[in-house]
């Protein structure tokens, strides 16, 4: 969207007279200039109007759906108690497998008897279809850098699943997985960068499989 700056020069002595008498009125100099400058815009032919008012309504759309396609998302398959939740972020911040270690490490040591899935834990996230939770996976191994990281956490198997763009889909055990985000996390002061490290460090002779994984065949049934 283009725009122009116009700028004005007024005697400070001028502006602050302006100033002070506009404060009574509770506005500013700008605030008058640009509501002058809204009744200047009214006065245009009505064709000309809705021609200018479109476009810059269709580049405002176009400049969202860029910034959508372009906003970093990670996406879960998420089993427990026979159901199955296919759910993908909606945080700007970029969510990674030690993220969700940390999540999901977070909500075993404090369910106790508490009825609420690991799903419902999960914070900035929307249901999406299985078929969506494949594109994005899919999407992930293209590299195109956007997906951040696909992941299956089944806690009735108690297994957690991460696709590598190299290797596909890698299990490990959850109990393994929280051990690991519990070392990747107890030192203060260090780059989340260097937290992966350690994280993918204790997790990668632990594997216990790394293969095809069958996607759209979870333990319980898809809800």
């Amino acid at each position: 969207m283009n725009s122009r700056d116009i700028t004005l020069w007024l005697d400070e002595r001028w502006y602050n007279a302006l100033s002070c008498q506009l404060k009574k009125k509770d506005t500013t100099v700008e605030d008058e200039l640009n509501e002058y400058l809204d009744a200047m815009i009214d006065q245009l032919p009505e064709q000309v109007s809705k021609k200018i008012s479109r476009e810059i309504w269709e580049e405002d759309q176009q400049a969202r759906a860029e910034a959508e396609a372009s906003r970093p998302v990670s996406v879960f398959r998420v089993t427990q108690d026979g159901r199955t939740d296919h759910l993908l972020t909606q945080s700007v911040v970029r969510v990674d497998a030690l993220h969700a270690a940390v999540a999901l490490r977070s909500y075993l040591r404090a369910k106790g008897n508490s009825p609420q899935r690991f799903a419902e834990r999960l914070h900035s996230v929307v249901d999406i279809a299985p078929k969506v939770f494949q594109d994005y996976a899919d999407e992930l191994m293209r590299r195109t850098g956007r997906v951040t990281a696909a992941l299956d956490i089944d806690l009735d198997r108690g297994e957690f699943s991460t696709l590598d763009v190299v290797d596909g889909w890698e299990m490990y055990t959850i109990r393994d997985v929280s051990t690991a985000a519990w070392r990747a996390t107890r030192k203060a002061g260090l780059e989340w960068d260097k937290r992966l490290e350690l994280f993918a460090a204790h997790l990668e002779p632990r594997m216990i499989r790394s293969e095809e994984h069958v996607m759209g065949q979870p333990s319980g049934p898809t809800m």
